[in-house]
């Protein structure tokens, strides 16, 4: 088994791809199609990486590869990474039949795969003879994600020009494609190199390439968060209801309301009556007789009608449309579906899915 420390590398490199492509699917926070366009994009380069280092460590032949296990992957980078960039620039831009042609020659190169495994199996062809298309898949392959790559480059211009104070924004995605358009050109001088002199300087690009765009996976994923939170501190400028008074506010009412809404702490949906009590230097009982007492409810009523308030202000934000209603009530600080549906029912009258089907 050849396995030394640059597949060890490159494994580690397969193992994270994979692993983000199954942990950031899963938190209902980050789902949203450019994340699903920069999962998919990441774990298909992964699988294609996995595939070729199975056959380089040993584990399976060359023959195996081709007869039974390969499939063009590295036909799906240019697509994915094109209409995700696409995405970025323009979040509310729907995707034209135009964009998804470049999905065509995946699919032909699949199919091609398919007829040379049934071929295969029928015994009417060997499989060393798969070589050379996997080689055309390559160099097709290269040529695609050169394209894409000096589109978008030449789209994120236009994009700058139009949108001066977006475009800052995406200064890490223009050094993603700077750095991938050079190791395309690396990609094509390694592929040449290896078709007519058998050279073997793959690891060197397969590292370099890993890392520019797990690099652009972690970025890409840490901008859309701070984007999201963006998002919410924009809505939070809005008037919130608050619990209003007739008499002056008690001064440890105005504190926790400081705690509470200025800090926008009711967020947190681990919030104890104690820990509010510690903070304002209270006893715990001393400060729940002031809140039923000044507010006429009790701390988790009061906690409740701040988050119903600020689900309210999700739900009728355009930017949180295609949100779940469990995604809403978790961003309000809810840690279940039914706490917040319950609470919802309560302070506004009828259920989150009723609430946003009257506003349509």
């Amino acid at each position: 088994m050849n396995f030394n420390l640059f597949n060890s590398i490159i494994l580690a490199g397969i193992i994270q791809g994979l692993v983000f492509g199954l942990v950031v699917p899963a938190n209902r926070k980050y789902r949203s199609t450019g994340t699903l366009l920069l999962v998919a994009f990441i774990v298909s380069f992964s699988l294609d990486n996995l595939q070729y280092l199975l056959e380089d460590i040993g584990l399976i032949t060359e023959e195996q590869l081709y007869a039974y296990l390969f499939i063009p992957f590295e036909l799906l980078s240019g697509p994915l990474l094109l209409l995700y960039g696409l995405y970025l620039m323009h979040p509310d831009r729907a995707f034209t039949r135009k964009d998804k042609c470049v999905f065509i020659p995946f699919v032909v190169g699949f199919i091609a795969c398919l007829l040379h495994k049934t071929l295969y199996a029928m015994g009417m062809v060997a499989p060393d003879v798969f070589f050379d298309v996997e080689t055309l898949l390559e160099f097709v392959a290269i040529a695609i994600d050169v394209w894409v790559l000096l589109y978008l480059t030449w789209r994120l211009h236009r994009f700058a020009k139009l949108h001066s104070q977006a475009s800052p924004q995406l200064k890490w995605f223009r050094i993603v494609l700077v750095l991938l358009l050079i190791l395309s050109v690396v990609w094509v001088g390694i592929t040449i190199a290896d078709y007519f002199y058998d050279t073997e300087y793959w690891y060197i690009l397969y590292i370099s390439m890993s890392a520019v765009i797990y690099w652009m996976g972690h970025v890409g994923i840490y901008n859309f968060g701070r984007e999201q939170e963006r998002k919410k501190d924009r809505l939070s400028t809005q008037s919130r209801p608050v619990i209003s008074l007739d008499r002056p506010k008690n001064e440890h009412i105005a504190a926790l309301e400081n705690l509470l809404i200025g800090q926008k702490r009711f967020l947190d949906p681990k919030i104890t009556l104690d820990k509010m009590a510690d903070e304002l230097d209270l006893s715990k009982s001393h400060l729940s007789r002031i809140i039923n007492t000044e507010l006429q409810m009790g701390f988790p009523d009061y906690l409740n009608a701040l988050r119903v308030a600020e689900a309210k202000i999700y739900l009728r934000h355009p930017d949180f449309a295609n949100y779940t209603l469990l995604a809403i009530g978790l961003e309000a600080g809810f840690n279940s579906k039914t706490t917040f549906n319950a609470a919802f029912r309560k302070f506004a009258g009828c259920t989150p899915s009723d609430y946003r089907n009257a506003l349509n």
